[in-house]
């Protein structure tokens, strides 16, 4: 009797995490819309996206300055909605890389999936990774770092950013009531 117990118990755990599995799995599934980035002809201005100026950024004190976009997650790029690459320090290769910092408002509290590529190229924008970076970044509902000046209910998480090839990129900011576009500018440095 003790052992059908214990075996029931041993299919129930598994059969619950295959669930949970699945259910989290659902929640990104569901996230992937179709990508609405814009297509730019070679040499046409890049339309970096301004910073929000609804939200205090200095009180907020994030690590990168201001963020850009609508939100309610933004990535912190600073004023100039530009980034600056340099070879990849921690796996070399081809790609260049910088982090960047995500900041997510008290008021969206559900998972956000980000995808990018660049606007006048060809290129993939990728996200941590190893030698060869993510296509997506996942922000979990819980996932955060902790900051001085971090409002209650406010998440942030860092990335890498890696790209092969300076230009203007964007990216598509998916959380289950909204869908944003951001755009800024990838140089060298």
């Amino acid at each position: 009797m003790v052992h059908r117990l214990v075996t029931c118990a041993v299919v129930l755990s598994t059969a619950f995490g295959v669930l949970q599995a699945t259910k989290s799995g659902n929640v990104w599934r569901k996230l992937h819309r179709p990508l609405q980035l814009p297509q730019l002809a070679p040499g046409d201005a890049c339309p970096v996206s301004a910073v929000d100026s609804r939200i205090d950024w200095a009180a907020i004190n994030a690590f990168g300055g201001s963020g850009i976009g609508r939100g309610p997650a933004y990535p912190v790029t600073g004023p100039y909605s530009e980034l600056t690459v340099r070879p990849d320090p921690q796996y070399g290769g081809p790609w260049l890389s910088t982090k960047l910092f995500w900041y997510v408002r008290p008021q969206y509290r559900g998972p956000v999936l980000i995808r990018g590529r660049q606007l006048d190229g060809t290129h993939m924008l990728g996200f941590n990774g190893s030698a060869l970076p993510r296509r997506e970044l996942h922000i979990h509902s819980r996932d955060t770092v902790g900051w001085r000046g971090q409002p209650p209910g406010a998440r942030g998480v860092p990335s890498s950013i890696r790209a092969l090839v300076p230009g203007c990129y964007g990216v598509q900011i998916d959380g289950t009531r909204f869908s944003r576009v951001v755009v800024f500018r990838v140089t060298a440095g």
